[in-house]
C-alpha cells in the first residue's frame, strides 16, 4: 500500500473525491464555477496533502478529519476566487452542516475503498505466488498471509427461533 504507483493513486482518487463533491457543493449552493486554474490548483494542494498522508492504509477515524480539513480548505480557496467578496451562497450553519455531512459521507466510502484496495492488492499477490508455485517454479520471498481485517464491522446474526414451525411446500389456497 505504500508502493508509490500504489500511494499516488490512492492520493488521487482522495483528491477527486474530495474536490470533486467540495466543487459540486459550492456550485450547488449558488457560487460561482472556478476557472481551470483554481480547480487545478485546488486539485494539486489535496492530491499533494493527501500523499503526504498516505503512507499507510488509514481508518475511517482518521479519514473524517482529513476530509473536514480539505472540505474547508476548498470551501476557502473557492470563496476566495469569488468575483464578489461579499457573496453570501449558503453561508450560515446550514452550510456547515453540508460541508460536515458531505466529509463524513466521503471518509466512510474512502475506508471501505481503502479497505477493499487493500483485500484485492493482497488476493492479486496470492493468486501470482500460486500460479508462480503451480508452474513449478521457487518465489524468491516467502509469501506470507497477510490478516486482513475488516474496518466496518459485519451485520449480526439474527438468532433462530427454537420454536420455529417450519410448513415446506405451497401454500394450501394455491390448489
Amino acid at each position: 500500500m505504500s508502493w508509490i504507483p500504489f500511494r499516488l493513486l490512492r492520493a488521487a482518487v482522495f483528491a477527486a473525491v474530495a474536490g470533486s463533491a467540495s466543487l459540486l457543493l459550492h456550485l450547488w449552493s449558488g457560487g460561482h464555477a472556478p476557472g481551470p486554474l483554481q480547480a487545478a490548483a485546488a486539485f494539486g494542494l489535496v492530491l499533494a496533502a493527501a500523499y503526504a498522508a498516505g503512507g499507510r492504509q488509514r481508518g475511517f477515524l482518521v479519514l473524517a478529519p482529513l476530509c473536514l480539513a480539505a472540505q474547508w480548505g476548498l470551501h476557502e480557496l473557492f470563496q476566495a476566487g469569488a468575483v464578489e467578496t461579499a457573496h453570501a451562497h449558503g453561508a450560515g450553519v446550514s452550510m456547515w452542516l453540508v460541508h460536515i455531512a458531505a466529509a463524513l459521507a466521503q471518509a466512510s466510502w474512502l475506508a471501505r475503498g481503502e479497505s477493499a484496495f487493500a483485500a484485492l492488492l493482497d488476493l492479486v499477490t496470492l493468486w501470482f505466488a500460486r500460479m508462480v508455485r503451480v508452474a513449478g517454479l521457487n518465489p524468491p520471498v516467502a509469501v506470507r498471509l497477510r490478516r486482513f481485517t475488516s474496518r466496518t464491522r459485519a451485520p449480526r446474526p439474527v438468532p433462530v427461533v427454537s420454536a420455529a414451525v417450519s410448513r415446506r411446500g405451497p401454500p394450501r389456497f394455491a390448489f
